[in-house]
């Protein structure tokens, strides 16, 4: 029974292999693009590249395929266009047998925007890689002060990505500020209160002391009792009142 249906299977994948080929070979050598299939991945949860940038770029380069001959259509210059973006990762673009070009692009998602004293700007994404510009405004937070992009790149990175990973601190911490000594601190956005974080690393068991401040400190005395709050301490929170 095994063996006949394997040679079953076999047979409908030849069949298909023969369908296949038949039907690319006998294209109408006139047949004309009937349009743009978009997918665009994690465009919805950014909100930086849409589907009609998509068909923007491509128009502005020429590239539009829509009512060409479809064996004119290059599919290598739509990618390499496409590749040229930064908020792009990949692209993929290839032809159907209904005279379709489809398009498939994966987004990058910057999770931090840096603005170093030196007056380098940029963002990153969640991979750590440089993306230079963004036209849309963007809702993560920044970081300021003395950063180098090695620094950005390794230690920003990995403070950005466990502030992305929990949902108090994503929707509380706006800024990083990096001293000239490179310690870091936060301006949160609720309290008007400095967080002093200290050297990079160590973060879930800052954070942890910092939740625990939060909810039996100043959840009783007001979130605008201390002017600096320093997580950096072993096992203490140190808190500056407001003169």
């Amino acid at each position: 029974m095994k063996k006949l249906l394997s040679t079953i299977a076999l047979i409908l994948l030849a069949g298909y292999i023969v369908f296949a080929t038949i039907a690319f070979c006998n294209k109408p050598a006139d047949q004309v693009c009937k349009g743009v299939r978009l997918e665009i991945r994690d465009s919805l949860e950014t909100g930086y590249m849409t589907t009609a940038d998509i068909v923007t770029l491509l128009r502005q380069n020429g590239l539009d395929p829509t009512g060409l001959p479809i064996e004119e259509v290059s599919c290598r210059a739509i990618e390499k266009v496409l590749g040229g973006v930064p908020l792009i990762a990949s692209s993929e673009c290839y032809k159907t047998i209904a005279g379709y070009v489809v398009v498939e692009v994966e987004c990058r998602r910057p999770i931090l925007r840096i603005m170093a004293d030196s007056g380098d700007s940029f963002y990153l994404d969640e991979e750590g890689e440089v993306i230079e510009y963004i036209a849309r405004p963007t809702y993560i937070p920044v970081a300021t002060g003395h950063i180098s992009r090695d620094f950005a790149r390794q230690e920003l990175l990995t403070l950005a990505q466990f502030l992305r990973a929990d949902d108090l601190w994503n929707a509380q911490i706006e800024q990083i500020y990096v001293t000239p000594r490179e310690e870091i601190e936060l301006i949160p956005r609720v309290g008007n209160h400095t967080i002093v974080l200290g050297r990079p690393g160590n973060y879930a068991y800052k954070f942890d002391k910092l939740r625990t401040f939060y909810e039996k400190g100043l959840s009783e005395v007001g979130w605008d009792r201390y002017s600096r709050i320093n997580i950096d301490y072993n096992n203490q929170v140190v808190g500056t009142k407001k003169q």
